[in-house]
C-alpha cells in the first residue's frame, strides 16, 4: 500500500510537471552557424542553462533551429538568443538566433511596421525577406544583462505583440504570427 500511495504521488507530481510546461509556450529560434552534431548539442546545453527555460531541443534539418519552452516571466526571447551566441563556437563562427514572423499586411504598413523596430535597434534588426507575403526576420543583437536585474531583459514578443496588436493610437492594430516548428 505504502509503494502505491508513492507510485500515485511520484505519478502525479510528474503529471503536473508535464501540464506545466504544456503550458508555457514554445518557440521557434532558427540558428545560424550549427554545421555538425556537436554545434547541436552546445548549443542545446547552452539554451537549457538558461534561467526560466524549461525544455529545448535543437534539430539540425535544411535549417538548423532550436524549439525552446520557458517561461516569459522570468526570460525573454532576447536572453534565449544571446544564450545561443554564447554557445562556445566549435567552427570560429558564433551561432546566431533568429525569429521568423509574418505580417500579412506588412505591404502596406512597412513604415510602421519598420518605425517600430527603429525603436528597438539596439536590441534587434528587421529583415525584410519578402515585402508583399510580409515575410519577415527579426536578428537579435548581442545583449548584455545587468545581473541586478531580474527577470526578463532585453527584446521580448510580449511587447511586439503590445505594439502591433493594439489598436491605434496606442499599437498598429495589425495581425502577425511567429514561424513555429513545433506545431
Amino acid at each position: 500500500m505504502k509503494h502505491t500511495l508513492l507510485f500515485l504521488l511520484f505519478l502525479g507530481s510528474s503529471m503536473a510537471g508535464l501540464y506545466a510546461a504544456e503550458k508555457q509556450p514554445v518557440m521557434t529560434f532558427y540558428v545560424s552557424g550549427v554545421e555538425c552534431g556537436s554545434c547541436v548539442y552546445i548549443v542545446q546545453q547552452s539554451i537549457s542553462e538558461t534561467k526560466g527555460v524549461a525544455d529545448a531541443t535543437v534539430l539540425q534539418m535544411i535549417d538548423a533551429y532550436a524549439n525552446v519552452a520557458f517561461d516569459p516571466k522570468k526570460v525573454s526571447e532576447h536572453q534565449i538568443a544571446q544564450a545561443v551566441r554564447e554557445a562556445l563556437p566549435i567552427h570560429g563562427k558564433p551561432y546566431l538566433a533568429t525569429l521568423k514572423l509574418h505580417v500579412p499586411d506588412y505591404a502596406k504598413h512597412a513604415a510602421k511596421v519598420d518605425g517600430l523596430f527603429a525603436r528597438w535597434k539596439d536590441w534587434v534588426a528587421l529583415e525584410t525577406v519578402d515585402k508583399t507575403k510580409g515575410e519577415l526576420l527579426i536578428h537579435f543583437n548581442e545583449l548584455r544583462i545587468d545581473p541586478k536585474k531580474t527577470g526578463p531583459q532585453g527584446w521580448s514578443l510580449a511587447q511586439f505583440a503590445a505594439a502591433m496588436k493594439s489598436p491605434a493610437p496606442n499599437g498598429l492594430g495589425l495581425d502577425f504570427t511567429v514561424e513555429n516548428e513545433a506545431q
